[in-house]
């Protein structure tokens, strides 16, 4: 065998570049974003927060050699300012500026900007273009491609009337002749799945979201594609498994991280430390342990809102720990007490009473307080779960005991 690689080398969720060697190709959505990078519009990619947004429009853009550079709407909230945002992505610290006056810079000229090096003293005119497009002149400079700007972490300005304003007014602005110029389209990126409707409903912003066109949303990776990172993984670690324990691994990796990417790199970690631990040799006992170890480090503040949802004495039934552990069970996004009363007959048949089980009330209850469980929509009264780090929650701490009829709740931080 090659050299075993180190654990951190191998699963990084949090690892901001494209990590090649761990990368699970999701063609569908590369094929939609090659095409829409092909076309002269922009482009919304959006989908739930850690599912390799980020790796997926980067492996796209690299591979297909497109120049591209990241804004970071995070930064543009901090700053109040989209515009500075995109400029300073662009130009890069210690670039030359035109100021009018004489001043002695450091300089040095890369392929795309002066930058700090050699002495340099020089008389400067006052820059005739505005900022944005001093910044995309610059960007155009590099390459008379197709290039594009990537407004990632969409959410961070989604809530801001002004931040919004000026992205719409950016996008218009890049159909003016001087802008249009730099063949520059905008990728925009992020977790907010409403972004057109919400240029069609904002005033003087219609004709915004007929130049942006969305992709279909970037869901959580499935139960084969979480077995591929598993199979990557323990590769270059050296990692021996049979086929049954890879397939007991991977299904309960993919139920427990709900298939979210960067959760199933977490969880890999850390299991991958047990058999570190274990002299590199895998047993089913360590994927207890990777359970705990994953809860205590990732997902303690989420155990705790759990729990203190929860029956708080023991009861003879402890219907609101079964509709809990029934909420980890439903597939779609948003459920009713109907669905909830469906599933409670179905796992706990022996505990259904002639009476109403009160399921429309308990949901009600576990929507409310300082750390509520779930979201409600009040026109339609149906639920979400507020947060997915609940679900993965309910998932490593909650089980069934099928002989009692009961829910058992594990004591994981005792």
């Amino acid at each position: 065998m090659s050299e075993r690689k180190k654990i951190t080398e191998v699963f990084t969720p949090r690892m901001s570049e494209v990590n090649s060697l761990m990368y699970v190709d999701r063609p569908f959505h590369e094929k939609l974003l090659v095409r829409a990078m092909s076309r002269n519009s922009h482009t919304l990619l959006f989908g739930d927060s850690e599912n390799g947004k980020s790796w997926l429009y980067k492996k796209v853009l690299g591979e297909n050699n497109i120049p591209f550079v990241v804004a970071n709407c995070a930064n543009a909230s901090r700053l109040k300012s989209l515009t500075q945002e995109i400029c300073n992505s662009i130009i890069e610290p210690g670039t030359i500026k035109k100021l009018g006056f004489s001043e002695e810079k450091a300089a040095e000229v890369n392929a795309y900007f002066a930058k700090g090096g050699l002495k340099h003293t020089g008389d400067f005119d006052v820059a005739q273009d505005e900022p944005l497009l001093e910044a995309f002149k610059l960007f155009a400079e590099a390459t008379s491609k197709k290039k594009i700007l990537v407004l990632d972490n969409l959410e961070s300005i989604f809530d801001s009337e002004e931040l919004m304003r000026e992205l719409a007014d950016i996008i218009i602005l890049l159909d003016d002749s001087r802008y249009a110029a730099c063949n520059i389209n905008i990728l925009i990126v992020g977790i907010p799945n409403g972004v057109l409707q919400y240029f069609r409903e904002t005033k003087n912003s219609e004709s915004v979201s007929n130049r942006i066109s969305e992709i279909d949303k970037v869901a959580g990776l499935d139960s084969g594609q979480v077995m591929e990172i598993i199979q990557k993984g323990f590769k270059q670690l050296g990692i021996l498994t049979t086929g049954a324990s890879l397939i007991e691994i991977s299904d309960h990796v993919w139920e427990v991280t709900l298939g979210i990417a960067q959760r199933v790199h977490e969880y890999c970690e850390v299991l991958a430390y047990a058999i570190e631990e274990n002299e590199w040799k895998y047993e089913s006992s360590l994927v207890e342990e990777a359970d705990r170890d994953w809860l205590i480090q990732g997902l303690r503040q989420s155990y705790q809102v759990v729990e203190g949802h929860l029956n708080s004495r023991e009861t003879a039934v402890a219907r609101r720990n079964q509709i809990i552990f029934c909420i980890a069970k439903v597939r779609s996004h948003q459920f009713d007490s109907s669905v909830i009363d469906g599933l409670i007959r179905k796992e706990f048949p022996q505990t259904i009473p002639e009476t109403n089980m009160g399921i429309g009330s308990i949901l009600g209850e576990l929507s409310k307080g300082t750390s509520p469980l779930l979201n409600k929509n009040e026109a339609a009264n149906s639920y979400s779960i507020r947060d997915p780090r609940y679900l993965m929650c309910i998932k490593l701490v909650l089980y069934k005991d099928s002989t009692h009829q009961k829910v058992i709740k594990r004591d994981f931080l005792r």
